[in-house]
């Protein structure tokens, strides 16, 4: 399936990073980039796979859109495991402002807290990738994306 990534579209059409956008705009006006970029990819009248970022799920209207328009995969990780790639990435410290001043592994935690229910409230699958090859993982999404399709 084609697929778009809602944090490149927000950079692309921002032309800055997202650390530029919540430094020089903050994190409403990155927000309203991101529900615009899920607006127009919800918009498309054929299957594709949509990326998002964790935050996509704070706006009520994003939620009504992902539970209307789409069936949601939630990849989920311990914040440990969620840490640990963000270390390896090195992008990362580039692109993403901290959320808080609660280090990493604390603000992971925080923010795990905080959107779980949200999370919960729009997937129609869940699915742990602490351990688990990103092969095997894509043919378990595919697997139980085709079955709520019988």
């Amino acid at each position: 399936m084609p697929w778009s990534d809602t944090d490149a579209m927000v950079e692309s059409t921002a032309g800055m990073t997202i650390a530029e956008i919540f430094a020089s705009s903050g994190e409403k006006t990155f927000r309203e980039y991101e529900s615009d970029a899920l607006r127009s990819l919800a918009a498309i009248d054929r299957p594709h796979v949509v990326a998002l970022g964790g935050g996509a799920i704070l706006r009520p209207e994003n939620r009504q859109l992902l539970k209307s328009t789409g069936w949601v995969a939630w990849l989920q990780a311990t914040p440990e495991t969620i840490a640990a790639r963000i270390a390896s990435d090195k992008s990362t410290a580039e692109r993403r402002p901290a959320l808080s001043q609660l280090g990493v592994l604390g603000e992971i935690q925080s923010v795990l807290e905080k959107r779980w229910p949200l999370y919960e409230e729009v997937s129609d699958g869940a699915f742990d990738t602490d351990s688990i090859q990103i092969e095997t993982l894509v043919r378990k999404i595919a697997e139980a994306y085709r079955m709520s399709c019988s």
